[in-house]
């Protein structure tokens, strides 16, 4: 790939950073570095972390570009609640909004490019949701797919 595979993930990640980490959003930590659950103080939630997961190779004639689409995981956690009457997802789903919101191009209707040499980026396929994550934070994993031509 000719396309620098970390000047793309630290676009993404700035690009995340900077439009959902306190103040300007609403997550307490933005990181590269995933954490178990267990390892994040209730002081820095909700949290989301950026985490690498696989890439693909797609050419079909020789000489012409290898297309790659690089897949990543945005693994988020809530803050949590542990009064009974408050359902998890509804922090959750708040969140889902803010990630989708930050992850549209600044021209509507156009894909998001990262400034770099990608066709795009964005949401695709099954987020995975689990509430009751040590009784009180909700969980999600968004997937996130990069296409790039090298």
């Amino acid at each position: 790939m000719t396309s620098q595979r970390e000047q793309i993930y630290a676009a993404l990640f700035t690009q995340l950073q900077g439009a959902l980490l306190v103040p300007t959003g609403p997550f307490k930590i933005v990181s590269r570095r995933w954490q178990d659950p267990s390892q994040i103080s209730p002081a820095d939630r909700p949290a989301l972390y950026q985490v690498q997961k696989d890439e693909m190779a797609r050419t079909s004639v020789i000489g012409i570009p290898v297309i790659w689409k690089i897949g990543l995981d945005l693994v988020l956690y809530t803050a949590g609640d542990a009064e009974p009457n408050v359902v998890p997802s509804t922090e959750l789903n708040n969140l889902l909004d803010a990630v989708e919101v930050a992850l549209q191009s600044a021209t509507p209707g156009l894909a998001q490019l990262l400034g770099k040499r990608v066709t795009y980026c964005r949401i695709e396929g099954k987020v995975e949701i689990v509430e009751n994550v040590q009784g009180v934070m909700a969980m999600a994993v968004v997937p996130i797919q990069i296409e790039i031509t090298a």
